[in-house]
C-alpha cells in the first residue's frame, strides 16, 4: 500500500490541488452571486404592502402581491421616484383592474442596473397580452441609458437586432409549418398574424443579464380569438442579441 502511494504521490498531489481549487472557485462564485444579489436589492426589490398606500376598496393589495413580483426602487431621488410611479400605474391598471400578473428580473453589470418587467393581463374580449418594459440605469450618475447607448456599448446596430429576431421567428415558422400548425401561410403572413412591427431603436426593450449578455424583449398582438399559449406554444419573447 505504501509503495502504491509513493508511486502515485504526484498524481495524488495534483488531484488534491485541483479539488482545493474547485472548492475555492465554488465559494467565490457563490459569494459573488450572493453579494451581487444583496447589492441589487439595495437598489430594487420586490414591492411590499408597506411601500404603498391604497384604498382596500380599490385593490386587494395583499392578494395581488401574493401572486405578483412587482419591482420597487429603494433609492430616494427624482429618477427612481418617477420610475416607481410609472410601475405603480401599470401595477394598478394590470393587476387590480385587469386580473394581470407582473414579474421582473434584475441584474447589475459594472455600473449598469438593468431591470426587465413582464406584464401579462386579460382583456374584456378574453385575449391574453404580454407587455415588457425595461430600464437600464447608470448607477454612477443615476441616469437612464437610452437604447442607442446600450447598442453602442455592445457594438451592435438596430439592423443586427432586427435580424436576430426575424431569424429566430423564421425558425419557429418552419417548425410550426413542419408540424402542420400552419397551412398555406407565408412567412410574411405569419408575421402579420403576430402583428409583428419592425423594430425601432426608440422602442426596443433591451436587457443586460447577469452574464453581461444583451437581450431584447418583443411582444406581439394576436388576432382575435388567438393566444400565444394555444396557437404559438414554442414562440419566445426574449431574444439573445449578443
Amino acid at each position: 500500500m505504501k509503495e502504491i502511494i509513493e508511486e502515485n504521490k504526484k498524481l495524488i498531489i495534483i488531484l488534491g490541488a485541483l479539488l482545493l481549487i474547485s472548492i475555492i472557485l465554488f465559494f467565490l462564485i457563490t459569494f459573488h452571486k450572493k453579494g451581487n444579489s444583496v447589492y441589487i436589492n439595495s437598489y430594487v426589490s420586490k414591492l411590499e404592502a408597506k411601500d404603498i398606500n391604497l384604498d382596500e376598496n380599490i385593490c386587494d393589495i395583499d392578494n395581488v402581491l401574493k401572486y405578483s413580483n412587482i419591482p420597487y426602487f429603494n433609492i430616494n431621488n427624482e429618477l427612481f421616484s418617477q420610475i416607481n410611479e410609472e410601475i405603480m400605474t401599470d401595477f394598478l391598471l394590470r393587476t387590480c383592474y385587469q386580473s394581470g400578473f407582473i414579474d421582473y428580473e434584475a441584474s447589475l453589470n459594472d455600473n449598469i442596473l438593468s431591470v426587465a418587467i413582464n406584464i401579462s393581463y386579460d382583456t374584456d374580449d378574453d385575449l391574453a397580452y404580454l407587455e415588457y418594459k425595461t430600464y437600464n440605469i447608470n448607477v454612477d450618475n443615476n441616469t437612464i441609458m437610452n437604447n442607442s447607448e446600450i447598442l453602442k456599448r455592445f457594438n451592435v446596430s438596430k439592423n443586427d437586432v432586427e435580424n436576430v429576431v426575424l431569424s429566430k421567428l423564421k425558425e419557429y415558422y418552419e417548425y410550426e409549418k413542419d408540424k402542420k400548425y400552419l397551412t398555406n401561410q407565408s412567412f410574411n403572413d405569419y408575421l402579420d398574424i403576430l402583428d409583428y412591427k419592425a423594430i425601432k431603436t426608440s422602442n426596443m426593450q433591451l436587457y443586460i443579464d447577469d452574464k453581461n449578455h444583451l437581450y431584447i424583449f418583443k411582444d406581439y398582438t394576436l388576432s382575435e380569438g388567438m393566444s400565444i399559449d394555444e396557437n404559438f406554444p414554442y414562440i419566445t419573447t426574449k431574444f439573445k442579441v449578443k
